[in-house]
Parts: structure tokens; sequence; C-alpha cells
């Protein structure tokens, strides 16, 4: 439990990591073309936006991107698979990108499809949290559970990133029904 952070919808979670990380003179790290809310980040706090261009075969292009990574980085964002284009990297490659990002650069795997991924189940990601601690999985309940009017979003990763994420934004974000719908969501996966 203190490695989730609830959020209004993923965007909430997004956007409170931005405030909690960025300031003038950080910068934030993506693909691009990639969710359109990423470049919001940045201009919401000051920050430098770098966004790096998908490959020909319109996947996130890991090796520009840990170019790109300097002292001045905070967030590093991976989309996977990518909205709006649908491509996915292989988990492996996601691993060994994520064991090259510097630790003082927090690296949001932004899961939102991964329930739609073929090539991963979308608990195997699961394990670099357990050997990264500035990892974090971005999920949500909008997409394979339906539930994109009630805005159920979550991250798993470490508890420092909950802390400061709670910090800085208002509170009671996920309204009642919206957790309740949620709950049961996952009581029921299979269907």
């Amino acid at each position: 439990p203190e490695m989730i952070t609830l959020g209004n919808g993923s965007c909430d979670i997004l956007l409170g990591a931005a405030q909690a990380m960025l300031e003038p003179g950080a910068e934030i790290v993506y693909a691009w073309p990639s969710f359109s809310m990423y470049p919001h980040l940045a201009a919401l706090t000051g920050a430098r936006a770098i966004a790096v261009p998908l490959r020909d075969d319109a996947t996130h292009d890991l090796e520009a991107m840990l170019r790109e990574i300097t002292a001045a980085t905070r967030i590093v964002i991976v989309c996977n698979p990518n909205n709006p284009t649908g491509t996915a990297l292989p988990l492996a490659e996601i691993a060994d990108f994520v064991a090259e990002v510097p630790r003082h650069a927090a690296v949001i795997v932004d899961e939102a499809y991964v329930e739609f991924n073929l090539m991963q189940d979308p608990d195997d990601s699961l394990d670099l949290l357990r050997r990264h601690n500035n990892v974090v999985l971005l999920r949500t309940f909008s997409k394979v559970y339906g539930l994109c009017g009630l805005r159920v979003g979550y991250g798993l990763g470490p508890e420092r990133f909950r802390d400061a994420v709670d910090r800085i934004r208002q509170p009671f974000s996920v309204n009642a029904l919206a957790q309740a719908a949620a709950a049961e969501a996952l009581r029921h996966q299979d269907e």
C-alpha cells in the first residue's frame, strides 16, 4: 500500500509529479509524439521540455533519450505502449534503459494501455520497482476497465514519490463513487 499513489486519473499524478519535481532550470525528457499531457508538464512548471523524436518504426528511441539526460533532468517518461501510435517496446529494452538512467531522475513508465500490450503480462513490469528506486509505473482505470468518466489512476513506486505528490495536490482528488467503481473493477478483472 505504501507504494500506491492514487489520483484523479493518471493525469493528476503526472501533474503532481511535475509540480513536486520540476522547476525552472529542471528538465523533463519524453518521446514525441506521445501522450499530449507531457508538454504541459514543462509549461506548468517552467522546466525545459526535451521531446525526443520516435524512431522510424514509431517506437521510443531509448538511446537518444539517454543521450538527452543531464544533471538537470528530473523526470523521464516512457509511454509503453505509446499513445497515440500504439507501438510498444519489449520490457527487457525498458529494463536496460532504466538501468542506465542516473538515479537523480525519476523514470515514469506510463502504462495506461499495458493491458493491451501483447508482449507482456501487466504484472511483468512490477520487477522494475523491485530493482530500481527511481521508477514509477503509471496506470489507469480509464482504458481496460472502462471507467474513464470516473477518473481513477494510480502510480506504483517509491513511498517518497507518493509523499511528494500528496504534499502538493488538492485533497479529495478521487471521489467516493470512483473509488467504489475501481475496487469493484479489481474484483472482476477476468471479465
